[in-house]
């Protein structure tokens, strides 16, 4: 239904306000964020929600804190299967068994303001994706989709599928949100200024354990020349971003032998396809 608001003369669509929102949170060893981004979300001035947390095998107490919540659905995955698999389990989850008609979505690094999903219902449709402006803690700014926040009709997921497990870490939240719903099924994205969040973590020099650099530069490489259109100026962007990975391991950080060893796996990893978790690089 079509409303004129009689105070501000605004049109609004009346019917949004009844939508259902799946929340899918992911978490992995970081009780102490998931326990404000759970508070942030609970606290949304839209709150016609079922809010579901993934925990990737956590090891810090994240469970036993979860079995506490009420109101809150849980799914414990048997391993970390990184973003890529935590979102795969969670959006699956929440497109098959449950009644909603968006999935908000987010890591537990993620903080929205209290009115963030509710100016992010006011600007959706079902063949649009939107998401918030973002502030990271350094006071840098995100206006691109990623996992902070992006809210999506379930018929988008239900056209274009699930994110890909074996990307594990890094790129899986390009690969899907933009890669694939934006350039590949062209549908339409919107930022939304007025829905505001935090995210949090701030990256460090020496903030890469070897596994990260191994992961990075792998999906960087596979993402440039198999996902999106090979370029010449991609190739160029690529070739940047190579050396200035390596550049980071020489000056910058400890450990450089065992970084710069993986770093060049993933370099040959990357560009011969070999995909999914290095098994080796994780102790559980």
């Amino acid at each position: 239904m079509i409303v004129e608001d009689p105070v501000s003369g605004t049109v609004k669509n009346t019917s949004m306000r009844n939508k259902k929102v799946g929340v899918v949170i992911l978490t992995y060893n970081r009780l102490h964020f998931l326990k404000i981004c759970l508070c942030k979300v609970l606290a949304q001035t839209y709150d016609k929600m079922e809010v579901v947390v993934v925990d990737n095998n956590s090891k810090d107490g994240t469970r036993e804190y979860l079995n506490e919540q009420e109101g809150v659905q849980k799914i414990f995955l048997k391993e970390n299967s990184g973003p890529a698999g935590g979102f795969y389990a969670g959006i699956k989850y929440v497109t098959e068994e449950l009644d909603v008609d968006y999935l908000w979505l987010m890591d537990d690094d993620f903080f929205p303001f209290n009115s963030c999903l509710e100016n992010l219902i006011k600007n959706v449709n079902e063949d649009m994706m939107v998401f918030p402006y973002v502030r990271e803690k350094n006071f840098a700014t995100q206006r691109k989709p990623g996992w902070w926040g992006v809210l999506l009709p379930t018929q988008i997921i239900k056209k274009v599928g699930y994110p890909r497990m074996d990307l594990f870490f890094w790129s899986e939240d390009t690969e899907y949100l933009q890669a694939r719903i934006i350039q590949k099924f062209k549908f339409r994205q919107k930022w939304v200024a007025s829905a505001k969040g935090v995210h949090f973590t701030v990256r460090k020099t020496n903030y890469r354990q070897p596994w990260r650099y191994y992961y990075e530069i792998r999906n960087t490489i596979y993402s440039r020349l198999y996902i999106k259109e090979t370029t010449g100026l991609r190739i160029y962007k690529l070739f940047k971003t190579w050396v200035k990975l390596f550049g980071n391991i020489l000056l910058k950080e400890n450990e450089k032998m065992e970084k710069m060893l993986w770093f060049f796996r993933g370099t040959n990893d990357g560009i011969f396809k070999k995909l999914g978790k290095r098994k080796e690089l994780h102790k559980e």
